[in-house]
Order: C-alpha cells, then sequence, then structure tokens
C-alpha cells in the first residue's frame, strides 16, 4: 500500500433512512426477508478459508512485481476462481517500466454477471515489497500487505458465486501497486477505453491486523482535501455515501468504525475517471509504529483471523446492500 454532484438511487436510499419513515408492512416483510437472507450469506464466510488462502500466497518467497515468482501467485489465484465456477475470468496484460527496465505484468480479472451491466469492483492488489522497494529477492511474505485483501476477495468470490445479484461483479486482483499503482492505472484506462458502466468500487489494501484501534476498521471515503488524492470532486458526495451505507453495517458483524479519506492506494486511478469508490483499510501501514510493514516479518502469524473474517463479512454485505438497493 504505499466532492458534490447529483445524488444517485443510493444516496437517495440513504437519506430516506435517515429520515426514518415509517415502513408499509409490504415493505417491513420485504427488508426482513433481505436481512434474512444477508445473514445466511455472511454465516458462509469461512475462516479456515481465509486463513489457508492467506498463509499459501505468503509461502511465495516474494511476490514482487519484478519477480517471475509473482506470474506463478497469479496464476494459483487465476486457478482458484475458476475452480469456484467462475467462467469469465482473464488477464489483462500490460507493460510498466520497473527501475529502468520493462516489464510485461498482469492484473487478474474475474466476472459474475448481474441482471444488469451496471459494475461493482471489489478490488485488492497481489503484489508485495521489502521496505527496500527495488529488492526482488528477498523473502517478502506480504501477509497484511496484501495477502490479506486477496484472501478476502477469493472467500468473497466464494460466497457469492451462487447469488444471483441485479449488479454485476468483478473481482479484480492487481500487480504492480507497490511500484506507484501500475495495474490498477492500467485497468483504469481499460474500463475507460471499452465504456464500461462502473457503478461502485471497493478496495481492500491491508484488512488483517488492527493497528489503528482495537477491532477497528478504517472507511476510506472520497474526501481528501489533498487534490492530489481527490483529482474529481463531483464524486465526492457519492462516495461519502457509500461510505456511509459500509459504516451502519459495520455493527452488524461486530466492527467498529473510523471514517477517513482515500489515499495512495488502487482506488485513486478510478477516482480520477470519477468513479464511485471507497476502500476498507485496517490502519498499519506505518512503518515507525509498525515494525512488520514491508518487512520479513509480515507473516500470517499476526494475522487477527476474526477480524479478517468480520472485514470480509462487512464488504459482502455491503455488496448486497448497496444491491438491493438499487434494484427496487
Amino acid at each position: 500500500m504505499n466532492k458534490y454532484s447529483s445524488i444517485d438511487s443510493l444516496s437517495v436510499e440513504s437519506n430516506r433512512m435517515s429520515a426514518k419513515r415509517s415502513f408499509s408492512d409490504d415493505q417491513k416483510i420485504t427488508t426482513d426477508r433481505v436481512e434474512t437472507h444477508t445473514r445466511s450469506v455472511l454465516d458462509q464466510v469461512n475462516t479456515d478459508k481465509l486463513r489457508q488462502n492467506l498463509t499459501s500466497l505468503s509461502k511465495f518467497h516474494t511476490r514482487h512485481s519484478k519477480s517471475p515468482l509473482l506470474n506463478d501467485v497469479g496464476d494459483r489465484i487465476m486457478n482458484q476462481l475458476r475452480g469456484l465456477g467462475y467462467k469469465n475470468c482473464f488477464y489483462h496484460f500490460f507493460n510498466s517500466t520497473i527501475d529502468d527496465k520493462e516489464y510485461i505484468l498482469r492484473n487478474i480479472i474475474c466476472n459474475k454477471e448481474g441482471f444488469n451491466k451496471k459494475l461493482i469492483i471489489i478490488c485488492a492488489h497481489y503484489d508485495c515489497i521489502m521496505e527496500n522497494k527495488g529488492d526482488s529477492n528477498s523473502r517478502a511474505p506480504g501477509a497484511n500487505d496484501n495477502a490479506s485483501g486477496v484472501s478476502a476477495i477469493i472467500e468473497i468470490a466464494r460466497v457469492l458465486s451462487n447469488e444471483n445479484l441485479q449488479h454485476s461483479i468483478q473481482f479484480v486482483l492487481f500487480s504492480g501497486e507497490e511500484q506507484g499503482l501500475l495495474g490498477s492505472k492500467s485497468y483504469a484506462k481499460y474500463i475507460e477505453d471499452n465504456k464500461m458502466d462502473l457503478y461502485r468500487l471497493i478496495n481492500l489494501d491491508m484488512i488483517g491486523y488492527p493497528f489503528f484501534a482495537d477491532n477497528t476498521i478504517i472507511i476510506e471515503r472520497d474526501n481528501n482535501m489533498d487534490l492530489n488524492h481527490n483529482q474529481v470532486r463531483e464524486n465526492d458526495l457519492q462516495s461519502i455515501v457509500f461510505g456511509e451505507v459500509m459504516k451502519d453495517l459495520a455493527s452488524e458483524v461486530n466492527l467498529k468504525f473510523h471514517l477517513d479519506s482515500i489515499y495512495d492506494s488502487d482506488y485513486e486511478p478510478f477516482e480520477a475517471n470519477g468513479h464511485v469508490v471507497i476502500g476498507a483499510y485496517d490502519g498499519s501501514a506505518d512503518p515507525k509504529k509498525n515494525l512488520h510493514y514491508h518487512s520479513s516479518s509480515d507473516l500470517p502469524e499476526f494475522i487477527n483471523w476474526n477480524y479478517l473474517t468480520a472485514v470480509t463479512k462487512l464488504v459482502i454485505a455491503t455488496v448486497l446492500k448497496i444491491d438491493s438497493i438499487n434494484s427496487h
């Protein structure tokens, strides 16, 4: 891991809920059914599978973007997604210069078709580094940064595989994040070039080590006052409302929350193109306070598995909520 426009239907729903208007009997029955179904879906999240996925990724000697091992990592992730029954998965290839040398890198894209083409992207980067960003040879397990985000996406893909959703979903894993958001910049351009209808994006970058505060998830919204990290102001309000949806669901999975701003991760190239983005983050990207950050000691044994499980559930709950809001 290294603001005001017209309000859409998600914003309208948030305002409606905050006004606490009374439901009709039919509305209450529908809401109860949705909430019951959501709980049944969240109950499918499996901590052991999260642990297995994260541990297997951390066993690779390194996942540095300059290392040939990153292709092996990518193949493993791709095979897992296809093994879950997803047929429309592909590598998005792109060329990048790292340390004055050209590399062919790959993003991993896995599609889940919905009833419409409006797209929700759930993304994370699968590369990692040591403190010396150019060191592609040393042991770099990258358990929290960012095997935690990748393992969550694989588990989310498994849990949602048999769900019928209104929106189409893309599970996206980026390479080259640690060298300057290379993969996300390339894929954001691909989204624009292909005129894809990207509705919402959730980025998962370091979600296994609750460093900011006990059992607290940082929800990052597109309201950074620094224009380097908020290039389009017109999408800010929708991002804030989107973050409120996630915030309101945090207690349902026994998490506390802290609201913050997007900063220096893979949501930024999409924000710069005017899309509505949020992120989930544990607050541990501080090398002065977190000695495991970009270190050979970023190991699975330091992951808080209950926390990672809860954050995974929170992302699923958020997706199901916005999908149900926009289906009415």
